[in-house]
């Protein structure tokens, strides 16, 4: 094992290997996988109670986080399970981007008149998501981004983010983004080998991918190329290979993510990705097309080692960033805002979920309709918010989501944050101090030099970081039975 600054490093071949068969409730198989950092516990709302929730929410002045979920798709690939569809061909397709902007712009309209606390909530981050956000195109972002200005308080260093596919940034479009104002861009690339890209119905090649790169870079912002591992035709060298590139073009902060096979449309949560369909996942088992869980993470470790050795930290887990991308602990404003602290997220768009939080002990957490048709439906039919359901969160289980955010972040985890706003003892109170010491116990958190009471995910925990979420903060501590310490 090998130490960089005060975190255990881990070793191809040796670390995640031994990690799984010391945590064996940590393997979890792909078509199993999908770890989620909201909860999916605690007293189930009503669409109308969670519209009460959020007319009551006392957020005004307090830090937001603001998201714009866009459901178009140049091209639908075959492992995304995320709410979107296909942009129709012909006259349909040329009104998608101001229909669904429209549609946008009216469901936050209608979310300030309901909840007027939204026009002086302090906006610290904004992300444009999806599907693929970019598709909008300059006209109708600049229509949202107006919007943006006019009707809510966003702060003078507000971080404005903007999502989308390679192919999208081949002219102009970053360009005449960041003119309108947007100062820090996401891309998914996810393979720069042509062949998995291929098989996977992604719409552009390592050509395209290398050249929005290179308007990425032209802009001076801050971005992230987003890669994924555990892909058919993907071999550890390969995604090596594509990772080295990456550093070499020194691209900023490197995001590598596993394959989700999960079917989260039987979930509820989303949609039916193709190798979802179990025909197809069939034929896919058959041709053992897929790695291994151990393959899977042997292409980790290799991606890991490269990122170490050229300076990369991650922050938040699962998003390497080089020294100085960003300040203040070099982690994005929007992970600060959702995971590090946790701020209120007010999510618009189908399938959208958000989060109202302060200074209480309780979170209510915020679903949009799902269904595109449907949600399209509802907003046409006339007054009212297009809210499914929601989650209200009280006790272990708002101490447990908020500690799954803070390991997220890959930032120091304090005790005071926790005695002031919960009233518990992270490292004395149960269930809280059997965690903290397992987790200790097994190297998978480590206490932060010259900082009392405060722990900070090792590289060990960071590598498997949603898998400890899933099993230590939302099953041991958000389903924890007995009353929580109160103030």
């Amino acid at each position: 094992m090998s130490k960089t600054g005060t975190t255990t490093a881990v070793r191809p071949g040796t670390g995640l290997a031994r990690l799984l068969r010391e945590n064996p409730a940590l393997r979890i198989d792909q078509d199993d996988y999908n770890i989620n950092v909201t909860a999916n516990y605690g007293e189930q709302l009503s669409g109308p109670a969670v519209a009460d929730a959020l007319r009551d929410h006392q957020g005004a002045g307090r830090p937001a986080h603001l998201y714009f979920h866009v459901p178009l798709c140049a091209y639908i690939c075959h492992f995304c399970n995320y709410v979107k569809r296909k942009v129709p061909d012909g006259a349909e397709g040329e009104r998608a981007p101001r229909v669904w902007t429209g549609l946008l712009l009216e469901e936050s309209g209608r979310r300030l008149a309901h909840s007027p606390w939204l026009a002086g909530a302090r906006v610290e981050s904004v992300y444009l998501g999806g599907g693929t956000a970019s598709l909008l195109g300059t006209e109708q972002l600049a229509r949202l981004v107006a919007h943006m200005r006019e009707r809510y308080t966003l702060t003078d260093d507000c971080e404005i983010s903007l999502e989308g596919n390679p192919d999208n940034f081949q002219q102009d479009e970053l360009a005449e983004a960041h003119a309108l104002g947007f100062n820090r861009f996401s891309v998914g690339v996810q393979s720069l080998q042509s062949e998995v890209n291929a098989f996977a119905g992604r719409g552009h090649d390592a050509v395209m991918s290398l050249r929005a790169i290179e308007k990425l870079r032209a802009t001076g912002c801050p971005y992230n190329v987003d890669m994924m591992f555990g892909l058919p035709h993907q071999t550890t060298a390969t995604v090596a290979d594509d990772i080295r590139r990456l550093i070499d073009l020194d691209v900023p902060t490197i995001t590598i993510y596993r394959l989700r096979n999960a079917d989260r449309a039987g979930m509820g949560i989303g949609n039916r990705a193709v190798w979802n369909v179990r025909s197809v996942k069939s034929r896919l088992d058959e041709q053992y097309l897929f790695p291994s869980v151990g393959e899977t993470y042997a292409m980790r470790e290799a991606v890991v080692e490269l990122l170490l050795d050229a300076g990369y930290h991650p922050s938040p887990c699962g998003w390497w960033n080089r020294p100085g991308t960003y300040p203040d602990g070099n982690i994005p404003r929007v992970s600060r805002n959702k995971w590090q602290r946790h701020d209120s997220m007010i999510a618009y768009g189908p399938g959208a979920y958000g989060w109202l939080t302060g200074d209480g002990d309780t979170i209510v957490q915020t679903h949009n309709i799902a269904d595109i048709s449907g949600y399209a439906r509802r907003m046409k039919a006339g007054p009212g918010l297009p809210l499914a359901s929601g989650r209200r969160l009280t006790g272990h289980q708002a101490i447990g989501m908020v500690l799954g955010f803070a390991f997220k972040a890959n930032q120091p985890i304090e005790a005071e944050r926790f005695r002031r706003r919960f009233g518990v003892e992270l490292f004395r109170d149960e269930p809280f101090a059997g965690v903290f010491a397992e987790l200790m116990a097994r190297r998978l958190v480590e206490p932060v030099p010259g900082a009392a009471e405060s722990v900070v995910p090792t590289l060990d925990g960071e590598a498997l970081h949603e898998e400890i979420i899933s099993v230590y903060f939302h099953r041991r501590i958000g389903d924890f039975a007995e009353a929580v310490c109160r103030r």
